[in-house]
């Protein structure tokens, strides 16, 4: 009997092992997207350094996000002002109109209307740089500087570089004569920093109206690295969805009086232990259900071995892909929601017990999960605890739909990138963050975000924070890029 039980044991083993063998061989990369005919970007007369002087002008415009509705707009009419004489042709040849005081739409019309245009976005604002921080940079965050080869200040990535790269691209080829055949819409939000409720979102609400549906949009949100995390080496991650995010508000409600009689649970204590609960609540983290599993067969060649095989066989190695990645932030937002504990108050004296207590719970929510089931559940854990409350704040955002990676735009997208930075594949990603092109997601076929510069784990650093600068060479190749976007894209 034994022996046939190890007999059976041993020939399940070599099933197994047969089976994780083959599905790790078999785990390739997808076959490149269909050969998208595009120009040598090289073959553009471009001159990076002239656009690198325009880039530091647009810079020094402190447009800043407005908050209220006393500041002052002085500084975005005047980059409007700017942009209109550095770039005539581009202003001669699309039509202008501002859309919620501030932002801009574009519209070069192409001579096909049957064909679904392309949505360019990018934002004019640019977040503040707090007094407290300003003695630690080591040029004037507006001045924009050109130095070391690079244009310094804030908005330099985020994102007057793709603003101006979009436009000195248009002017190239309008000054050239150039007229598109599908017709190119240009999106410049100037609130993207504070939600876009004023812009982006006023802007997508008329393009609806007016029945357009784009063939794609394309935003900032995601780049190349010059090290993925998972191989060590060059790689381009366009972002084909973004996370949503909403705040859950605890309330705790408890017997006020004087701490020197405390009952068993007071308004601050059940709120602590009510936002324990529901921080510590099971998330669903694994590849399937977002960009993950794609990203990591599209990097498959890259892969060493043991990493494809834990990839490849997520049911037998899943716990131990997820404790390995547990202490990546990254990689935990990438592969399931967020949970963070953010703000907490309650009670006023040391000595006197509140009558409530109010704790703020963000969450960044992964495409496979809905927020009415993330409160559904965050209530269940904290069902049993008396005088507490959970709801959102206020309305949750959710996730951006998928778009494809087998569509005709991402292969556009992918050409255009393999051209630009040819050591660095193409692979989809999750944007952690929030852009403009959540809403535009009603107008367009696929919604895309990407910027086509190779940042450094030191880069990355930069946006909304000290030093932001972008480098010369990545100027002149977004402008090459969005170039070749649009003559490729707009113009055969």
């Amino acid at each position: 009997m034994i022996r046939l039980i190890l007999a059976g044991l041993g020939a399940l083993l070599i099933a197994v092992v047969g089976f994780v063998g083959f599905r790790t061989f078999s785990f390739v990369a997808p076959p490149p997207p269909a050969a998208v005919e595009i120009a040598e970007s090289s073959s553009y007369a471009v001159d990076a350094s002239a656009a690198a002087v325009r880039l530091g002008e647009a810079i020094r415009f402190r447009t800043v996000s407005l908050v209220s509705d006393g500041e002052d707009r002085a500084q975005f009419e005047q980059f409007h002002a700017w942009m209109q004489q550095r770039y005539p042709a581009f202003h001669a040849a699309a039509r202008r109109e501002i859309v919620g005081e501030l932002s801009l739409l574009y519209t070069w019309t192409g001579s096909d209307a049957a064909q679904p245009p392309i949505i360019l976005l990018a934002h004019q604002d640019v977040v503040p740089v707090p007094d407290d921080t300003r003695q630690n940079w080591t040029v004037d965050p507006f001045g924009g500087l050109v130095r070391d080869n690079a244009v310094w200040g804030r908005g330099a990535i985020d994102d007057k570089g793709s603003l101006i790269s979009i436009i000195e691209a248009a002017e190239f080829l309008a000054r050239q004569g150039r007229q598109p055949v599908r017709t190119i819409i240009f999106a410049f939000g100037h609130d993207e920093e504070i939600g876009g409720d004023g812009g982006a979102v006023l802007m997508a609400r008329l393009l609806a109206e007016r029945g357009v549906r784009a063939w794609f949009v394309l935003d900032e949100g995601m780049a190349a690295l010059d090290r993925h995390p998972l191989t060590g080496a060059p790689a381009a991650m366009i972002g084909i969805s973004e996370r949503g995010s909403g705040t859950m508000r605890v309330r705790a409600v408890g017997q006020p009086g004087h701490s020197s009689m405390p009952p068993r649970e007071t308004a601050v204590s059940l709120a602590a232990e009510a936002v324990n609960r529901i921080h510590d609540m099971p998330i669903e983290r694994g590849l399937e259900g977002g960009p993950a599993l794609g990203m990591m067969r599209a990097l498959a060649p890259e892969l060493t071995l043991t990493n494809r095989m834990a990839v490849s066989n997520e049911w037998l190695f899943g716990p131990m892909l997820r404790q390995r990645m547990a202490g990546n932030p990254a990689a935990q937002a990438l592969m399931g929601t967020t949970i963070a504990p953010t703000m907490i108050n309650g009670g006023s004296r040391p000595n006197v017990l509140p009558g409530e207590a109010i704790a703020m719970i963000n969450f960044r929510i992964h495409p496979r999960d809905q927020s009415a089931d993330l409160l559904r559940r965050a209530r269940q854990a904290v069902a049993d605890l008396d005088g507490v409350t959970v709801d959102w704040s206020e309305e949750p955002r959710e996730a951006s739909s998928i778009s494809s990676t087998t569509s005709s735009s991402y292969a556009l997208l992918a050409a255009l990138s393999g051209d630009i930075l040819p050591d660095a594949p193409v692979a989809p990603g999750l944007v952690l963050a929030g852009t403009d092109s959540r809403h535009y997601s009603e107008v367009a076929e696929n919604v895309y975000r990407y910027q086509p510069i190779m940042l450094t784990a030191e880069d990355l650093e930069m946006p909304h924070g000290l030093n932001e600068r972008i480098s010369v060479d990545n100027l002149d190749r977004m402008i090459r890029f969005y170039i070749g976007l649009m003559e490729a894209g707009a113009m055969q």
